[in-house]
């Protein structure tokens, strides 16, 4: 018998499955991990991929990209590690770069305030911090995409001469991978402009496993992320962008990586392909845990996890979603109305009205239903409202215990898989 212990929240959740039962427990490899963050981080910048920290900034406007609290990444050891070497620059302009997501949370306010403290420690004087509002902030038009999207950016970070990016790394279910490129769009981009691009979001190759930037030619077919691509570079109009990228699972650091855009982010796909990608045979059975706090902070978040190993279950298969879900079903009203009170419709309906007309966060709606429509049941063990669960026709399970033992019983020779950080991991069908 294995204890398997699972994220959930700030905690964990144990479930006990016999080892004939138990098929596989799949997180990122973790061999050459560390928990030397800092150390990891500070060799990546001393070793740039074609484009060094000082050429970027010195004597230049800069604008650095942080991205927002719904990513688990050290975002203090990033902020403090270039804070350190910012001297040389002009002046800096800070922007949490939130896209969409909830503006003024309590971990932004954790992120402004550590900002704050590097440039104060470090004695870096002209400095101001921003946190993006789609809706709110001051945007400039910048044109349109080959594939129509109205490209409206943030007027604070056009007004400078080069850009910083500290972005954490993993897969991502519709845009290929979260990389430096998510910065700009949606990152620091008005509200036309994303629900324009996640419009593409229902187009089937628009998918974990496919990048513009990915080094296998092969796999570079995105319309999603192809139109962020292009988007990017109209917002830079040819400045330089010098990035700080990590891939990370839980304390662990996986990797880090620094210089030119491009060059760093086609490396970083590589590790992720490397670390946290996994090809599988389905079995009927699987448990999922997003990876606990932030990853499963609501509902809207903790769904990648299901998108990205789905790949896992057979038809007519089984889930076990653990995600605590304690900020509820979505971090916004509006992602409220558009992803969870669409997915509560009956299933048929969902995919006719997104396909009708498309609105900013129904893609999660949409590709959710398709799961749900799948397989026999996905059980999920939440701290939701089982009437909440029930709505989006999933199935409340107060006890995950009894649901393996339940899977046990009907079938004593059931393979189980089970997903740790299921958020950054990517589950391809063998």
């Amino acid at each position: 018998m294995t204890d398997v212990k699972l994220r959930y929240g700030q905690g964990f959740v144990t479930l006990r499955i016999p080892d004939e039962n138990l098929a596989q427990e799949v997180q990122p490899r973790k061999e050459q991990a560390s928990k030397d963050i800092t150390g990891v981080v500070r060799r990546a910048l001393d070793a740039p991929m074609g484009l060094t920290f000082q050429e970027t900034i010195r004597n230049r406007r800069v604008c650095v990209l942080v991205e927002d609290g719904t990513r688990s990444e050290p975002q203090e050891v990033l902020i403090d590690e270039l804070a350190r070497q910012m001297e040389p620059a002009k002046e800096l302009t800070f922007i949490i770069a939130t896209g969409s997501h909830e503006t003024d949370s309590a971990r932004n306010q954790e992120i402004v305030k550590a900002i704050k403290t590097s440039c104060q420690t470090h004695k870096l004087r002209k400095y101001r911090v921003l946190v993006h509002d789609a809706q709110q902030s001051t945007a400039r038009l910048l044109g349109k995409t080959r594939r129509g999207t109205p490209v409206y950016a943030n007027e604070a970070a056009l007004n400078q001469d080069a850009f910083v990016v500290a972005a954490d790394m993993k897969n991502h279910y519709f845009a290929g991978y979260s990389n430096p490129v998510k910065d700009f769009l949606p990152g620091i981009c008005g509200f036309a402009t994303i629900e324009a691009n996640h419009s593409l979001a229902l187009d089937p190759n628009s998918t974990f496993g496919r990048h513009p930037f990915h080094p296998d030619s092969a796999k570079r077919d995105n319309p999603l992320a192809d139109d962020m691509v292009e988007a990017m570079n109209l917002i830079l109009g040819g400045r330089p962008a010098f990035v700080l990228a990590t891939i990370t699972s839980g304390p662990y650091i996986l990797w880090a990586g620094s210089g030119d855009l491009v060059k760093v982010t086609a490396e970083g796909i590589h590790k992720i392909d490397e670390t946290t990608s996994f090809t599988l045979s389905p079995t009927d059975r699987i448990i999922v845990s997003p990876g606990g706090f932030p990853e499963d902070e609501s509902l809207y978040n903790a769904q990648r996890g299901l998108e990205l190993t789905k790949n896992a279950v057979r038809d007519e298969g089984e889930i076990l979603f653990l995600a605590e879900c304690a900020k509820g079903v979505a971090p916004t009203p509006d992602a409220r109305v558009h992803f969870f009170d669409y997915l509560t419709q009956p299933l048929p309906k969902v995919f006719t009205s997104i396909k009708k007309k498309y609105k900013l966060y129904t893609h999660k709606a949409y590709k959710f239903a398709e799961l749900i429509q799948r397989v026999k049941h996905i059980w999920m063990h939440t701290a939701l409202d089982a009437s909440q669960v029930a709505a989006a026709h999933l199935d409340f399970a107060s006890n995950p215990q009894r649901i393996v033992d339940g899977w046990l019983r009907s079938d004593p020779g059931t393979q189980i898989l089970v997903f740790h950080d299921a958020n950054k991991i990517a589950v391809y069908a063998g």
